[in-house]
């Protein structure tokens, strides 16, 4: 019986500290969301209004914002000096610093820094967001966990857009206030996390890991990047520049999307636990085509408003991704393979904006979304032999 309760006690303990590690992570990424959240909302017409930014500018400018995501593995190399979440507070502390120089931004040269500086943070961050909700959740929970910590960011980027809506309506819409109200947030978020102690996450052992077995991981980032920078950089911009859609009308749009997902990411976690990586994405690619064709074909602003908030909607399945290598990477290598990961993601990530806003420019916007298309029915046929590579990735195979 002595025995029982002192397994009963160290299970309890172990509990608390997974739920202690998941909640120092769910406040930091609130923070961070938040800040992050009024960015975003309040880009487009930033850019377009303030800096009159053309479209190949705007590929050149969000391919930079990736180029620290490119080197997110490298750059990590200093993070086996401090536990997780001191690494986690500091990269915070960097995204804010890049959110403030944005109160200084009146040229494209001046743009590009600050947008080094905040993107440098914030890729640096989310792998080892991932990692210690990953260490912290059972396995048969990461999704769910994973949904959760997504619902959270969501429910943040609602109250961001919430934000600019009152300031919009009192006093028109200040650029400058919104980014320094932006980096506080991103101070508090990191201070947060730098100053709690998590016991249940430790230190990570190696900074970079490169392994052939997680190759299937590596090419669903790379995919899921591309899809992903199509949406970010492009369909905003679609229906700013073409549409004429104003900044109240765009915010709007994103408190709706971030409704939607607090809603959804929860149970998309949860149907991707119960469902499994490959059934899930291969249905989540299967509407992203149509989506994209949408963006391409489609006239309509109020429709593609909804399409919009759809497409926004569906990205709570990357969590599927980031689980898959939970299955086939052990628990001390998470965080070194999940910078290497966004390292691979970004090669896209430098990539498709860059294109994209070349294709643009010569060819048109439909013809960027029809390029998306191609994308999603690559990761559509790779999704649907994604169990088998688990097999082979478990195996000692590489996939």
């Amino acid at each position: 019986m002595a025995v029982t309760s002192a397994e009963q006690a160290r299970e309890t303990a172990t509990e608390k500290e997974r739920k202690s590690a998941f909640r120092s992570v769910l406040g930091s990424t609130v923070a961070l969301e938040f800040g992050l959240g009024l960015q975003r909302g309040i880009f487009n017409n930033f850019v377009v209004e303030k800096l009159h930014i053309q479209p190949d500018q705007l590929g050149f400018v969000q391919s930079i914002r990736e180029v620290p995501g490119l080197f997110t593995a490298p750059l990590a190399t200093v993070q086996g000096f401090f536990r997780e979440n001191v690494w986690a507070g500091i990269c915070l502390l960097i995204t804010a610093l890049g959110l403030f120089l944005h109160t200084m931004v009146f040229s494209i040269p001046m743009l590009l820094v600050a947008t080094l500086v905040l993107s440098t943070g914030f890729h640096l961050f989310y792998p080892v967001q991932s990692s210690i909700v990953m260490k912290s959740a059972l396995p048969s929970l990461r999704a769910t966990r994973m949904g959760q910590l997504h619902s959270g960011a969501a429910a943040s980027s609602l109250a961001s857009v919430l934000l600019i809506m009152l300031v919009s309506r009192a006093r028109g819409t200040n650029y400058g206030l919104l980014h320094a109200i932006a980096a506080a947030f991103a101070v508090c978020g990191g201070l947060a996390v730098l100053l709690r102690s998590v016991n249940n996450v430790e230190s990570s052992k190696r900074a970079i890991d490169y392994n052939p077995r997680y190759v299937s991981y590596y090419v669903l980032t790379f995919l899921g990047g591309s899809r992903r920078h199509v949406t970010m950089t492009f369909a905003g911009f679609l229906l700013v520049e073409t549409f004429h859609t104003q900044v109240s009308v765009m915010v709007l749009l994103s408190a709706v999307s971030s409704v939607i997902a607090i809603i959804t990411r929860p149970l998309i976690g949860k149907m991707i636990d119960a469902w499994g990586e490959q059934r899930s994405l291969v249905v989540n690619y299967s509407l992203v085509m149509t989506l994209f064709a949408s963006y391409a074909f489609v006239r309509s602003p109020l429709v593609l408003y909804a399409i919009y908030v759809l497409d926004n909607g569906l990205m709570g399945f990357d969590v599927a991704i980031t689980t898959h290598l939970g299955k086939i990477a052990p628990r001390e290598v998470l965080s070194a393979a999940y910078a290497m990961g966004s390292t691979i993601n970004h090669l896209s990530g430098v990539a498709v904006p860059a294109i994209g806003g070349l294709l643009w420019k010569t060819a048109g916007g439909p013809t960027v979304f029809i390029s998306g298309c191609f994308i999603a029915v690559l990761s559509l046929a790779y999704s649907r032999t994604l169990e088998k590579r688990e097999r082979q990735a478990n195996a000692g195979v590489a996939g």
